[in-house]
């Protein structure tokens, strides 16, 4: 009767054993089911507001490329404007140096498009 009560006693000392594992095991699961899942929205949180910042930036360089564009296209009609004005005044302050420049670089541009040898 003895070894019974010893045989009983250890069989319920193993399944409350087990029990309590089994029941700490799922709770452990369950923590880090639970971490990973906040692990995996912050995450999610982090990506998107890295690309609503990526979008926003995208949107407001492309908001802003007209503006540029259109600074560059006066910026550049400018320094046209100044070089025609330089020239003309050249031309008609100096007639004869200008036709002389201009005939010199004629012969320059011939001389290298003819194709001799050096």
């Amino acid at each position: 009767m003895a070894t019974e009560n010893a045989d009983t006693a250890v069989t319920d000392i193993t399944e409350t054993a087990a029990e309590t594992a089994k029941g700490k095991l799922d709770k452990l699961t369950h923590d880090l089911k639970d971490q990973a899942e906040k692990a995996v929205g912050k995450a999610k949180d982090a990506a998107k507001e890295a690309y609503d910042k990526a979008a926003t930036r995208a949107r407001d360089l492309a908001d802003q490329a007209p503006e540029q564009l259109r600074a560059a296209r006066e910026r550049a009609a400018k320094v046209a404007e100044e070089g025609t004005a330089k020239v003309r005044q050249t031309v008609q302050e100096q007639p004869l140096a200008t036709l002389g420049a201009g005939i010199a670089l004629g012969f320059v541009v011939g001389w290298l498009l003819s194709g001799r040898k050096r």
